[in-house]
This record gives C-alpha cells, structure tokens and sequence, in this order.
C-alpha cells in the first residue's frame, strides 16, 4: 500500500525529478491510497516499475522499455483508491495492464475518476498511443473524460459504461487519435488494443 497524491496539473521541478518522484512513491505498490497522478513524463523515462517490482526487471532499466512478460513477476498496481490523472506526458503506453479497480473516493475536477488529456508532442512524435487499461473492469465512483489525445487510440471502442458504476455520468472521449487500427475480430468490436488479447473483459 502506498499513499496518493493530490497536485493536479501544478508541478515542482523538471521531468527528471517528476520521475525520480514517481519511481520513490510508487516503486512495488499495489493499492495507491489516494490519487494516482502522471504528469509531464518524458518518453525517456522507462515507468515499468509501475507494472513490476523492481527486483526482477534486472538493474536500471532508465531509457529502456520492457514489458513484464513473465507470468512469476508480482505485478504492482491493482488498484487505486481515489482517481487517476494522467496528462502531458508523452510516453507511448501506460504500464498500469494490471490496474482491475479505481474506486474513485476522490475525483479530478469534482466529477472524474480517470482523466487523460493532452498527452502529445506536438513538435515530434511521441505521444500516448494507447492506454493499455486490460485488466480494468471497475470505475466505483466518478466519471471517464479522455480528450486531446491527437496519437491515442482504441479509448472509443471501450464500452466505458460497463466499467463506469453510475448509470448517471456519461464518459467523455472525444478528439483522440484519428488513423486507429480496427480491434481485432474476435473483440466484437470492444478493445483496447489491436490484438486479440486486447479485448475487452
């Protein structure tokens, strides 16, 4: 258990010490107490600490990519109490694939409990492309509002209202990325990724 933070988009320091920041409170949580906020990360910087402990990815893995392929790795981050803030970063996917509740004890601007935006360079290429969320089944409380996202895709073929437990609250996607793959045919049509194991549960 690890606690959250609550800064919004106000941030102190450069991306280096965002990461340094991120990596220390984070590093082999499994349940955020509080508000998971991603804010201005750089593409250099390699979050799969998110995603696995650190003990077996081997070493600093800084400026690298890689993926917990290993089905012995205990996986970090399955939950999140409060809401996820995720904006102006330009990483290309969000290694939270093991991230199942966002109970949304708090929300982002009143409302939301997962809010994606602006997540582009829009000088180079790197960008959000896709948000990986697969194992997500549950947003308790609060709303979806995904927008500005110009690489991000497959965020319109999630059924956000079978995740999302307020009948009341509409999700907001809208102008994200625009040349998306098609989900894979044995998603029906709901994924969130191209392949077949990116349909949604």
């Amino acid at each position: 258990v690890c606690a959250g933070t609550l800064n919004g988009l106000s941030v102190t320091g450069d991306a280096q010490h965002q990461y340094q920041t991120l990596h220390k409170m984070y590093n082999n949580c499994e349940i955020v107490m509080g508000n998971l906020e991603i804010v201005l990360i750089d593409h250099t910087q390699d979050l799969s600490f998110l995603q696995v402990s650190q003990g077996h990815m081997g070493g600093n893995m800084v400026g690298h990519t890689r993926q917990a392929d290993s089905p012995h790795c205990p996986q970090t981050i399955r939950e999140v109490t409060g809401y996820i803030l995720i904006a102006m970063n330009v990483f290309a996917s969000l290694p939270l694939q093991n991230l199942r509740v966002i109970r949304g004890t708090q929300f982002y601007e009143e409302k939301f409990a997962l809010f994606v935006l602006l997540n582009y360079n829009p000088n180079t290429t790197h960008a959000l492309r896709q948000l990986g969320l697969n194992q997500l089944t549950e947003i308790l409380a609060g709303g979806v509002y995904i927008e500005k996202n110009a690489q991000l895709c497959h965020v319109d073929t999630v059924e956000w209202r079978d995740i999302m437990r307020d009948p009341r609250l509409e999700p907001l996607v809208r102008d994200n990325g625009k040349a998306c793959a098609p989900c894979h045919e044995s998603c029906s049509g709901h994924c969130w990724g191209p392949g077949p194991e990116d349909c949604q549960k």
